[in-house]
C-alpha cells in the first residue's frame, strides 16, 4: 500500500489541544500526517506526540502566572499563610495572656510613678512661680492666674516626667493602634486617649520648647488611668490563674479604687487652686480638707477662698454622689446574689 494513502489525518484522530502550531509544522517540515504505525507508536508515548504543544502551553501559562500572582513564596506552603506586622502585635499585647498581663502591669506601674512624681513636685513646691517668668502685679483680692499656670520644678523632675511622657505616649498610640479600627474619631472620643493627651503631650512638647518647661501640666488625673489598668490587670488574672476570683472581690477593688481616685484627684485639685487664692493648702491640708468635706463632717476650719477652688468642690462633690452609689448598690447585689448561692 502507498504511504500516502496509509496517512491519517491527525485532526480526525487526536484532539486539538494535543495539535501542533501551523507556525511549528511550517518550521520543522511537518506536513499533518502520520502513518498508522507512528499513530500507535505515538498513542502509547503521547509525551513524544505533543511534546512541543506541551512545551508553549507550559511556557505561556507559567508566564501567566507569573504576570498575576506574586513569587510564591516557600515558607507559606511549610507555614501557612504569613501574618502581618499589626496581627503579631495584637497576638502578643492584646490576645497573649501572659504577655498581656505583663504590659498592663507595667502600664499601671508607669501611671502610678507619674502620680508619685506629681506629689514630689508638689511636696517640694515653694508657692511662688519660676523666675524666668514675669511677674504680675496682683491685689489683694485678685485672684493669680498666673500661679495656675506655671509651676516652679527642678530640672531632673522635669526629666523624669518627661522620660516616664513618652514611655506612656508610645504604649498608648501602640494599643490604640492596635485595637482600634475605622475612623481615627472614635479614638478622639475615647476617655482615655484624651485624659493621654492632657497628662503627657504637654510634657512631650516641653522637649521642643524648653521656655515651657514649668508650665503646669495635671498629670495627677493619671490615677484614673491606673484604675482603668488595674481592672484590666484583674481580669487578665482572672482568665490567667487558676484559681477564679470572685466577682464580688473584684467588684470590691474598683470600689475602693475609685474612692481613692476620688480623694487623690480633689486633694490634688485643691492644692493647685489654692495657690492662686491667700490661704494656701499643702498636699496634707487639702488631704484633709477632701476627707473631711466627703464625710460630710465639715468643720470650717479650712475654706477655699476662690470661686475656682469653690467651683472644684462642687463639681468633685457630685461627681462622688453620681458614681459612689452606683458602686456601692453594684456591691450589695453581687453580695445578695452569692448569699443565696451559698444558701
Amino acid at each position: 500500500m502507498d504511504e500516502n494513502t496509509d496517512r491519517t489525518p491527525i485532526i480526525n484522530v487526536i484532539n486539538e489541544s494535543s495539535s501542533f502550531d501551523a507556525d511549528d509544522d511550517e518550521s520543522t517540515g511537518y506536513d499533518g500526517y502520520v502513518t498508522p504505525d507512528e499513530l500507535i507508536t505515538n498513542y502509547s508515548q503521547p509525551n513524544l506526540l505533543s511534546r512541543s504543544s506541551f512545551q508553549r502551553q507550559s511556557q505561556t501559562s507559567s508566564s501567566s502566572k507569573l504576570s498575576d500572582h506574586p513569587p510564591f513564596d516557600s515558607a507559606r506552603m511549610q507555614y501557612g499563610s504569613e501574618q502581618d506586622f499589626r496581627t503579631r502585635l495584637q497576638n502578643y499585647f492584646l490576645e497573649n495572656q501572659k504577655s498581656s498581663l505583663r504590659i498592663r502591669s507595667f502600664h499601671f506601674f508607669i501611671k502610678v510613678l507619674s502620680c508619685v512624681l506629681y506629689c514630689v513636685r508638689v511636696v517640694n513646691d515653694n508657692g511662688r512661680i519660676p523666675e524666668s517668668v514675669n511677674k504680675p502685679h496682683y491685689g489683694p483680692e485678685d485672684v493669680k492666674y498666673a500661679y495656675l499656670i506655671w509651676v516652679d520644678r527642678s530640672f531632673y523632675l522635669w526629666a523624669c516626667q518627661v522620660i516616664v511622657a513618652v514611655i506612656s505616649m508610645i504604649e498608648n498610640v501602640v494599643i490604640f493602634y492596635l485595637s482600634y479600627k475605622g475612623s481615627a474619631f472614635r479614638v478622639l472620643l475615647n476617655i482615655n486617649f484624651l485624659l493621654e493627651l492632657l497628662t503627657s503631650a504637654p510634657l512631650v512638647v516641653t522637649i521642643f520648647k524648653p521656655e515651657w518647661r514649668e508650665l503646669y501640666v495635671p498629670i495627677f488625673l493619671n490615677c484614673w488611668l491606673a484604675m482603668n489598668a488595674l481592672q484590666e490587670i484583674l481580669s487578665d488574672l482572672n482568665r490567667v490563674s487558676q484559681v477564679g476570683q470572685s466577682a464580688l472581690f473584684r467588684q470590691m477593688i474598683v470600689l475602693f479604687s475609685v474612692l481613692i481616685c476620688l480623694i487623690f484627684t480633689g486633694a490634688c485639685g485643691m492644692e493647685h487652686l489654692q495657690r492662686a487664692g491667700q490661704r494656701h493648702f499643702d498636699l496634707f491640708t487639702s488631704l484633709y480638707f477632701v476627707m473631711v468635706t466627703f464625710s460630710t463632717v465639715g468643720y470650717g476650719d479650712l475654706y477655699p477662698d476662690t470661686w475656682m477652688s469653690r467651683l472644684y468642690v462642687i463639681s468633685l462633690i457630685c461627681i462622688a454622689f453620681g458614681i459612689l452609689p452606683s458602686q456601692v448598690r453594684h456591691c450589695s447585689q453581687i453580695l445578695a446574689v452569692h448569699r443565696n448561692a451559698t444558701n
